[in-house]
């Protein structure tokens, strides 16, 4: 790649990360990245935001913190959204039309009460499958595949495959 094509594509994941609090070096933005809320994001570097095919979103609420590793790739229609805390570990993937959520927003007997978010955890070289929703308290292993439209709200041990809906865990042959 040529140092002027570098050059503009780092102008234009800055303007389009501005509202972050860290950039890391080479990290990309294309398309659409919605980046809203009073919170602290940080994205690493070389993180590939790909919003082309679907808007991505990224919202983090007052005092929260979603921290993407290095080398992660996000994929369009992602949505990312922290009361609390998200991390995303380095080389970790996260697939079109993934939902992260570390809170559910209302109770189910009391909508006006919201409850206490509890942090998510995708630890280095995760894959999360297209589809797939992590809630809140969902900790996913180094190593682990999450596949397509699983939904998660436990810890998923190292290097294990997750299938199904709920989450059910197999190990990998």
């Amino acid at each position: 790649m040529s140092a002027l094509l570098r050059s503009f594509r780092d102008a234009e994941a800055r303007l389009k990360l501005r509202r972050c609090a860290e950039i890391g070096r080479g990290a990309e933005a294309r398309g659409g990245i919605w980046i809203h809320g009073p919170g602290t994001i940080r994205i690493g570097e070389r993180v590939v935001l790909d919003g082309r095919s679907a808007p991505i979103e990224l919202h983090a609420g007052p005092g929260a913190e979603i921290v993407i590793g290095d080398d992660v790739r996000v994929d369009g229609g992602a949505s990312i959204e922290a009361q609390r805390s998200i991390r995303i570990g380095a080389r970790s993937r996260v697939g079109r039309f993934c939902k992260l959520l570390d809170n559910h927003f209302h109770r189910t007997t009391e909508h006006d009460q919201r409850p206490s978010s509890e942090p998510i955890v995708v630890e280095e070289d995760a894959l999360l499958g297209a589809r797939s929703i992590l809630l809140p308290g969902a900790h996913v292993g180094r190593a682990t595949e999450i596949a397509a439209g699983t939904v998660l709200t436990k810890r998923v041990p190292p290097g294990v495959i997750v299938a199904g809906q709920p989450a059910t865990v197999r190990r990998p042959p």
